[in-house]
């Protein structure tokens, strides 16, 4: 019953639509965005009660169970990192390894942090509190070696 309600609201609300698409090609906009505004609250009001009766047929697990990304093993993450550091020149924010990777931003600084802490790279901070993860290794040669000298 959920289901058949939700359709009859999105088809309310795209007749909607359609209405006050006809009322602005004969220059009759009185009320356009208001209707333009209830025509959308219907398509979409009508499309969460089209989902809510499709999860209600769902078995508990499935209906309430989050949905779960693939687990990468740590060693992924680590070569994840690494190659994100390598095309940005050795070195990277958390950021940009987090845009580059399937990681989260707490989890990319999670990793960087660990890889600091083993001694894979170091950690310079910005004037304004950047933190730039500098990995020796993976900068261009000159670049390395500047670094390395005091």
């Amino acid at each position: 019953m959920k289901s058949i309600i939700g359709w009859a609201l999105v088809a309310f609300g795209v007749i909607g639509f359609g209405v006050e698409i006809d009322n602005l090609r004969q220059n009759k906009a009185d009320h356009t965005v208001t209707g333009f505004i209830l025509s959308a609250v219907f398509v979409l009001g009508g499309l969460a009660l089209v989902r809510s009766a499709r999860r209600a047929k769902l078995p508990p697990e499935l209906r309430d169970a989050p949905v779960a990304r693939p687990a990468l093993d740590s060693r992924d993450v680590e070569r994840a990192v690494l190659a994100c550091a390598k095309e940005h020149g050795g070195r990277v924010t958390i950021a940009e390894v987090a845009a580059a990777s399937q990681l989260s931003f707490t989890e990319a600084k999670e990793v960087l942090e660990g890889l600091s802490r083993a001694g894979a790279c170091t950690v310079d901070v910005t004037e304004n509190g950047a933190f730039i993860y500098e990995f020796s290794g993976l900068m261009p040669r000159q670049t390395a070696r500047a670094a390395l000298e005091p």
